[in-house]
């Protein structure tokens, strides 16, 4: 059975609406598949989707989520000890990860090969309502923001199935607009950024530079075979420099993005400075010294475009600094409220929300 099918299948026994662009569960970690089924069940509101881990191989669905939704309120605390002290619960929940919130109950698992049949996921799903419902209220037909105009019709909020009604919607629009307004506003310190960044930049170069020699040096294996090592570092280095910049900045912008991807292509290569040092230290038989390192900045792109692995190494050192603007932790915040009405065919309207982004 396709998973387009499978989903198929359990929106008809949930009662719900199928909407194939969903993306309810949908984050820097994990990814919808094919979709999500949404409904209205016992009063609460409910999502069911396949998921798959970013980065996977995208073949066939190797996860499941389950949520469901309630008005904000205080009871997350307590549903979360009445789940764990729960002891049927917590038995149909083993090895499952499980989230709560003020507003959801999330529960998600993976598996190796064989979706779980759709009885099962209906039997969870209504263990889980019932334990929600001793603890959560159940949407009462108005807006779950205002609580006074009625609305019947289920709005995604960013993906999050809710009621919402269009003054609601156009009052979180406004905020999110000032929000984004005063966060353009503010002044980034560059001078700090700076400084932090290149101190992030140096100890994470040096680092690689004196791991990669340790392991390499007397092999001549590891530094010119082990492709996924070097794009592995590149990224933790961009990781710790993005975190150094903008924490020194205050801000993310366009700016600290581009200190970011040059001082990421540095670190690594300081680093690879480091290795072709040592590398050639030993090959004559010299001491690693100040003179040597200057040889090797003197002669770095010939080290570095040496031969066919190296020039594609140091591809991947300039794609994938490059892409760190693109990364969680480097892109710039998002302000964008983005409110969908689920139409009873499965497609979705954008309503009253506006896309903000700063710049």
């Amino acid at each position: 059975m396709t998973e387009q099918a499978y989903l198929v299948q359990l929106d008809t026994q949930v009662g719900g609406t199928y909407v194939p662009k969903g993306t309810t569960f949908q984050d820097d970690k994990t990814a919808n598949w094919k979709g999500v089924v949404i409904a209205a069940r016992r009063g609460y509101l409910v999502a069911l989707a396949l998921t798959r881990k970013r980065g996977f191989a995208r073949t066939g669905a190797d996860g499941f989520a389950v949520m469901v939704r309630f008005p904000s309120s205080g009871a997350g605390p307590q549903l979360q000890e009445a789940i764990n002290l729960n002891r049927g619960l917590s038995s149909l929940l083993a090895k499952k990860t499980i989230k709560v919130t003020d507003s959801k109950v999330i529960v998600s698992w993976l598996f190796p090969f064989t979706k779980p049949k759709p009885e099962y996921v209906m039997s969870l799903l209504e263990v889980l309502l019932e334990e929600v419902s001793r603890y959560a209220p159940a949407f009462n037909g108005n807006c779950e923001d205002c609580g006074t105009e009625e609305t019947h019709k289920i709005t995604l909020l960013d993906g999050v199935p809710g009621y919402y009604c269009l003054s609601c919607q156009m009052r979180v629009t406004a905020d999110k607009r000032r929000e984004a307004e005063e966060y353009k506003a503010k002044k980034a310190n560059y001078a700090l950024g700076i400084v932090a960044g290149i101190l992030a930049a140096t100890i994470a170069g040096t680092a690689w530079g004196e791991a990669v020699a340790a392991l390499e040096i007397g092999s001549d294996k590891w530094y010119r075979q082990a492709l996924y090592g070097h794009m592995l570092v590149t990224f933790l280095i961009g990781w710790a420099v993005c975190r150094a910049v903008f924490a020194g900045m205050g801000k993310r912008d366009r700016v600290g993005q581009l200190m970011v991807v040059v001082l990421t292509l540095a670190a690594k290569w300081w680093g690879d400075v480091l290795y072709y040092t040592y590398l050639i230290a030993d090959a004559r038989h010299v001491s690693f010294t100040k003179g040597l390192v200057v040889e090797v900045l003197q002669n770095f792109f010939h080290y570095k475009l040496l031969d066919g692995m190296s020039v594609t190494v140091f591809g991947f050192d300039l794609a994938i600094s490059a892409m760190l603007p693109w990364t969680r932790w480097g892109r710039l915040p998002t302000f964008e409220p983005v409110f969908q009405t689920v139409n009873p065919d499965g497609s979705l309207t954008q309503t009253k929300a506006l896309r903000l982004r700063t710049s």
